[in-house]
């Protein structure tokens, strides 16, 4: 998974640096996140040209999870659409008895709501002439639930922008 995200990464760049600098912005996306730990429908709004609000509706095993989250975003200089963006917020989780992030997971949950925090890390591109966003990011979360369970996790969202 690593190295695919590292893959899609190195593509993006290249595509992004290629651009034109009359970029089109967006100020809504919807779309679908597929993550290591997290994947599901994701949302974002613009409030303005540098800040956003994500929400993400994840499904796991036995599991959902909602996160919102509040982003700052720079364009990278000479990159065309590109920008990066770092955030933090929470989320919610509700697991079911046996729930858990993902198959090989050590750390079952009980019939529980999960409170925890979240940060994320990444790379924003808006396609030209086209109503397609990509993005890649880093987002590791914390969850207080019988302890504090540090998780690392990295997705590639796909939106349809309006």
């Amino acid at each position: 998974m690593k190295k695919n995200i590292f893959i899609v990464a190195i593509i993006l760049c290249a595509v992004s640096i290629y651009t034109t600098t009359n970029a089109q912005s967006y100020k809504n996306g919807l779309g679908l996140r597929f993550g290591g730990l997290t994947s599901g429908l994701t949302l974002k709004h613009f409030t303005n040209q540098t800040t956003a609000l994500e929400g993400i509706v994840s499904l796991g095993r036995q599991s959902v999870i909602v996160t919102g989250l509040y982003e700052k975003h720079a364009p990278l200089g000479g990159a065309g659409s590109a920008k990066l963006f770092y955030g933090f917020g929470g989320h919610l989780g509700f697991f079911q008895d046996g729930g858990r992030y993902y198959y090989n997971d050590n750390r079952i949950y009980t019939s529980s709501t999960v409170v925890g925090l979240d940060g994320i890390l990444g790379l924003d591109f808006k396609l030209n002439k086209a109503p397609i966003n990509i993005s890649m990011d880093i987002k590791p979360f914390v969850d207080f639930f019988g302890g504090n369970y540090f998780y690392m996790d990295g997705g590639l969202s796909l939106r349809y922008t309006f």
